[in-house]
């Protein structure tokens, strides 16, 4: 009788090691029933900051973003205009863009223009010097011109006319050997510069000539010994002699 009992007890202690067992989870099944499971989320991923688009111009096209939009047809303020106006990243900051030397002055006047419409703070323009360094050129939208500022202006012949926003004689620096002498025009911004405490300095080119023209004339009228100019205003028409009208 006592192998029996043993045997008995044997059973009743296999089945309830069996049971404790049976609660447990199989690592290939789920949790035991009655179990209750957290969700972790999946991390989201990072939203990179939004930035203002870049913009470049080159001749002919003008590249905002991934956008393109052809130079050689009319209107082209008004094209560029939508696909920067209503931006947030443009509204209110001050905007840089790069131009090509190559570039027409007028392409980058357009641009320019369509940035202040849509309501950039201010525009700078980088573009590569003569000294192959890439050098920035700040414009102004909303400068009041004083009688007295300077204009500085290139003509198709390549020659350089400075005279007062005023009107009155325009001092005539006529073409160098390599095209418009930017050293003596910068002396004649200088000079007519003298007699005015603008700190503005009118800038532009007739279309014959490119972009990095009136760039290194407003650049270097920046440096020149004894400026007082901080920023420029891009013009595209000018009679020399005449009395500044902006559009």
């Amino acid at each position: 009788m006592r192998p029996i009992a043993t045997s008995a007890a044997a059973s009743a202690l296999l089945t309830l090691i069996l049971g404790c067992e049976g609660d447990k989870a199989h690592p290939d099944l789920g949790p035991p029933t009655g179990a209750v499971t957290t969700a972790v989320p999946p991390t989201a991923p990072a939203i990179p900051e939004e930035r203002a688009p870049d913009i470049i111009i080159d001749p002919g096209t003008i590249a905002i973003g991934t956008n393109r939009v052809p130079a050689g047809e009319p209107g082209l303020a008004d094209r560029v205009s939508v696909f920067v106006s209503g931006r947030p990243t443009i509204e209110g900051h001050a905007i840089e863009v790069v131009a090509m030397r190559n570039a027409k002055p007028s392409e980058v006047a357009a641009v320019v223009s369509a940035l202040q419409r849509a309501k950039a703070s201010s525009v700078a323009v980088k573009t590569e010097a003569r000294d192959n360094t890439t050098q920035r050129l700040p414009l102004s939208f909303d400068a009041i011109l004083q009688p007295c500022t300077t204009i500085a202006w290139i003509a198709k012949d390549a020659s350089i006319d400075v005279w007062p926003v005023a009107g009155g004689t325009a001092k005539r620096i006529f073409k160098g050997l390599a095209g418009p002498d930017m050293t003596l025009g910068t002396e004649a911004v200088s000079q007519v510069g003298a007699r005015c405490e603008s700190s503005d300095l009118v800038v532009g080119a007739d279309d014959a000539m490119t972009w990095g023209l009136v760039f290194d004339l407003g650049t270097m009228a920046f440096r020149a010994p004894g400026a007082r100019t901080s920023k420029a205003v891009l013009v595209t028409t000018a009679v020399p002699g005449r009395k500044l009208v902006i559009e």
